[in-house]
């Protein structure tokens, strides 16, 4: 063999060790990766590192890593879809809010209730898209919660109209610094209504016991005065001066105005069980309107009338004529303050689902947006005194109410105002009667 020859076959066998080397110690590598004690030489030698398939040990590996590695995937993505749908069906706000008060994530309960419908609220400022504000308020809890690092409780908060009550809690990275604040709102809006109707139906029934006992009380003496000064009147032969009898008059007339309180307050606290029978709106409403039609004359009011038919509800005629009274009487005074020559009173009825509506409206000066609030409270007038109790529209709306029904005012100063009440339907509409 020439030198040559020798010299390549000894740089052959030496690669080959440095191959072998560089595959014993991949071997081993890959036993300590998977928790094995690596082999010795006299355990690994050439005649085993070839049996044993290294590659195939490698690339055998390999497939089981990545077939591990899709399971996990697979099982995290489950997971995460899992965590997702708990988080966007959670019946309470979550939002995921980072230390520059922008929005990381946020729920679909979140956005129902405080994101626009064409706003993208991921990245902006929270107090921007939740509260429409351009900073933080003092009181914001995400900030003190930054701040302490402490979870913030808040018993009521008002974002947008709606009243919320909030938790905020941080979010610590695995040093314990605090990186966010996870903030999770229940809306409360329903449940402070319903406590604002428990309280205001607690108040009028105090009211009512008041007012009906303070009725029962001036009554008697009241109805005393009023007869005995009616009976003197009518003494021809009392040979009164006429000034004495003009004092006597107005006596009588006072008395008399007492007394229509007197009636107004036995009705707002309700004494009397209305007595319930199918009965046709239409004629309640035409009944009333005949005895104010002096009234609509007197003060050259037009009437407007729509009633397409007899529709039946199931009411106390009485209460109901008492109610429709009181409106067109409201709509009556509210002229007394204007001199436009198109006074106009519309009224109409007609089937609503299941439910007759009836709407009186006027063109009248209309009521202020602050009073509309507190239009159906008891003794609450804007009336000057002495031309009203305050409990017409009261007892209007207790009526309605106690026959399972609704009423509501909508009104802008200038333009007038309509009432609208609805009550239960009692069977179809019949033919309109002729009268």
């Amino acid at each position: 063999m020439s030198s040559a020859g020798k010299i390549e076959e000894k740089d052959l066998r030496t690669s080959n060790e440095r191959l072998k080397k560089y595959i014993r110690d991949k071997v081993n590598h890959l036993l300590s990766v998977m928790g094995t004690k690596p082999l010795g030489r006299e355990e690994l030698d050439d005649s085993t590192l070839i049996e044993l398939d290294p590659i195939g040990i490698i690339a055998r590996s390999f497939a089981q890593v990545l077939e591990h590695q899709k399971e996990t995937n697979r099982r995290l993505t489950v997971a995460k879809d899992q965590l997702q749908a708990v988080f966007d069906t959670a019946g309470v706000c979550i939002s995921i809010i980072d230390e520059d008060m922008r929005i990381v994530n946020c729920n679909e309960k979140q956005k129902e209730l405080l994101v626009s419908p064409d706003a993208n609220a991921i990245g902006r400022h929270c107090y921007e898209i939740y509260c429409g504000k351009d900073s933080p308020s003092l009181d914001c809890p995400a900030v003190e919660t930054l701040a302490t690092g402490r979870p913030v409780f808040i018993r009521e908060v008002k974002k947008k109209n709606k009243h919320f009550q909030i938790v905020t809690s941080p979010l610590k990275d695995s040093d314990g610094n605090v990186t966010g604040v996870i903030e999770v709102s229940m809306d409360v809006t329903e449940k402070k209504k319903a406590e604002e109707l428990m309280h205001q139906a607690e108040k009028l029934t105090a009211i009512g016991l008041l007012a009906g006992g303070i009725a029962h009380e001036l009554n008697n003496p009241l109805g005393n005065i009023l007869g005995y000064a009616t009976l003197v009147l009518k003494d021809r032969e009392s040979g009164l001066a006429p000034e004495h009898r003009e004092k006597l008059e107005i006596i009588v007339e006072q008395a008399k105005k007492g007394s229509d309180i007197i009636r107004g307050l036995l009705d707002f606290s309700r004494q009397s069980v209305p007595s319930f029978s199918d009965v046709a709106i239409d004629g309640i409403i035409g009944k009333t309107m005949r005895t104010l039609q002096n009234r609509f004359s007197s003060q050259r009011i037009k009437t407007d009338v729509a009633l397409p038919g007899a529709l039946i509800v199931r009411a106390d005629p009485r209460q109901i004529e008492l109610v429709v009274l009181n409106l067109l009487l409201n709509s009556i005074q509210a002229f007394e303050a204007v001199s436009r020559r198109d006074k106009t009173i519309r009224v109409g009825a007609s089937r609503d689902g299941d439910f007759v509506r009836v709407s009186i409206a006027d063109n009248g000066p209309g009521i202020p947006g602050e009073v509309l609030p507190g239009i159906f409270d008891p003794f609450f007038t804007t009336k000057p005194i002495g031309k009203g109790a305050g409990l017409g529209l009261s007892i209007c709306s207790g009526i309605i109410k106690e026959h399972k029904g609704s009423i509501h005012v909508s009104s802008e100063a200038g333009r007038g105002t309509e009432f609208v009440f609805l009550l239960p339907a009692s069977g179809a509409p019949h033919p309109v009667e002729t009268r």
